[in-house]
This record gives C-alpha cells, sequence and structure tokens, in this order.
C-alpha cells in the first residue's frame, strides 16, 4: 500500500499548487507521509511543515537537483531527503543552483520581451508576482502574464516553445553541477540521497555514484518502465539502497495539464518511509 509521496513540486518551482495545497491534497487522497522536492528550491519546506502538522500527516524536507556524471557525461535527477534544511551546506548550494537559474530564466525572458513574444511586463513584474518564490522558471513567467492579464495560462501554449524551447532560447546553457558535489551537499545535511527515476543507462554509473554516497533509488515513479521499475528494485537489494518514489508532474498533485493529468498514486510503503526516516541502511 503507498503511504507515503516522496517526489513532488510546488509553486516554489515549477508546479501549480503551494505546498500548504500539496499537504491537504495528499490527506484527501489517503497519503500519510509527503515530500515536497523542489527543483533547487527549500524555500517551500517552512509552510509544508507547518501544514503537515495543521492537519495530521508527516511530512520530511526535499529537494531535486540536476547533476552530471563526469565519465560518462550522463545528466541525472538526484533527490534529497530529510535532510537538516536549515544547515548551512544545503542553504548555500541551493542559493547558489537558485541564482543560476533564476539567471537563465531572465535571459530568456527579456529576449523573449525583445522579439515581442511578452509585452507590457518587466522582469520586477515576474519576481512581485510570485510572493514568496526565490527560484524563477517559465512557470513563474507565465503566472506573472496570467496575473497582469496580458497571456491567461490557457493560452500558454501559444508563446511557450517558440520564448523558451527554440531558436536563441534554447542556446542559452545552465550550470549543471557534478553529482559528487550533489550528493556531498545532501549528504553533509545530514540527507540521503536518491537517484531520481533511473534510467536503464544509468546502471553502469551506479557502482561509481554509490562510492560517491548515492545511498537511494526511485522504484515507483510515472517515468519508470516495467523494465526500469525491475531494474531499480534489483539494485536497491543488490546495494542496500533506500527505495523512494513519488507522482512527480503526473496526477492530481501536478497541477499539470495533458499528458500529465493522469491518475497516478505512486510512491512508497510505511515501511519503506520509516527506513529513510530511521537510517536503517547504510
Amino acid at each position: 500500500m503507498t503511504y507515503a509521496n516522496l517526489h513532488l513540486h510546488s509553486t516554489h518551482s515549477d508546479a501549480g499548487f503551494r505546498p500548504a495545497h500539496l499537504v491537504c491534497l495528499a490527506k484527501s487522497l489517503g497519503y500519510g507521509a509527503i515530500a515536497v522536492t523542489d527543483h533547487e528550491a527549500i524555500s517551500g519546506i517552512p509552510e509544508l511543515f507547518a501544514a503537515a502538522e495543521h492537519n495530521g500527516i508527516e511530512a520530511m524536507s526535499g529537494v531535486e537537483l540536476y547533476a552530471r556524471h563526469e565519465p560518462s557525461g550522463h545528466i541525472y535527477h538526484v533527490t534529497g531527503l530529510d535532510f537538516d534544511h536549515t544547515a548551512r551546506c544545503i542553504v548555500d548550494f541551493t542559493d547558489m543552483m537558485t541564482e543560476h537559474r533564476n539567471e537563465h530564466t531572465r535571459k530568456q525572458f527579456e529576449l523573449a520581451c525583445e522579439r515581442g513574444l511578452f509585452r507590457g511586463i518587466t522582469w520586477d513584474d515576474v519576481v512581485r508576482c510570485n510572493p514568496g518564490s526565490r527560484w524563477f522558471c517559465n512557470d513563474q513567467v507565465y503566472f506573472a502574464l496570467d496575473a497582469m492579464g496580458i497571456i491567461p495560462i490557457a493560452r500558454r501554449h501559444e508563446t511557450f516553445r517558440e520564448a523558451f524551447k527554440t531558436g536563441e532560447a534554447a542556446k542559452i546553457k545552465i550550470y549543471v553541477p557534478t553529482i559528487k558535489d550533489v550528493i556531498e551537499a545532501i549528504r553533509s545535511a545530514g540527507g540521503v540521497a536518491v537517484l531520481a527515476h533511473p534510467p536503464a543507462v544509468a546502471h553502469d554509473d551506479l557502482p561509481a555514484l554509490i562510492e560517491m554516497g548515492l545511498n537511494g533509488i526511485e522504484t515507483c515513479h510515472p517515468d519508470l518502465s516495467e523494465d526500469e521499475t525491475r531494474m531499480a528494485c534489483e539494485a536497491a537489494v543488490k546495494y542496500n539502497l533506500y527505495t523512494s518514489g513519488g507522482t512527480d508532474h503526473t496526477g492530481p498533485m501536478s497541477a499539470c495539464g495533458i499528458p500529465h493529468a493522469v491518475p497516478a498514486d505512486h510512491g512508497v510503503s510505511r515501511a519503506e518511509y520509516v527506513a529513510i526516516k530511521m537510517r536503517r541502511y547504510g
């Protein structure tokens, strides 16, 4: 039985619900615990904890970080779980990553403004229309465009690809840290470093990642095929790894449309959740 949803995003990164809303949704859907793993951002954790306590469900800190593995050149996603979100090491690391993300988004936004895709809005407007957010991607831009009555969210698709995914906008590079640095930041804050939705190719790199300190793997995620799920489960047993998972951008907790608006109840059992909380492995 699924007890905890340990891979979710909120308005503090690239999703449409606040952490408090996700807590209410999780409780109504029958989850007993939740972790919000915003991209490169931990600013939503205090709201998550307060809402979870008020609503009587469990919660743990979370974050999702992009990472590159130098020898293979593969880009992976790593979720950090149950760390001290006030620890200087994780605060400084996520602040650094947020700065890179915001600069990348601002450059794409200003390029779109120069091309006339967005009119009557400035970067200061984007920040003002997203109170509480410290991390900004195209979602925050469209939240602001909608709030200011310039482009309704329902018409986002008309400008999205041209503004952010093609041409000069797509050529703007964003910094991706090494997976060693990502794992170190999570583990130094007392957390569990989890390889998120691992593709089949990741299993060739897994021994090296474990040597760096990786100590968890997602075994239940909507992006995993049956073969990838099997491989992840086998790796968890072979290497004595924590198992994790969640709905990510799918299902009623994602605030995303087609193709993500589908039934989804991915996550982990209470035993898997308790194993992380009690640090029973590694």
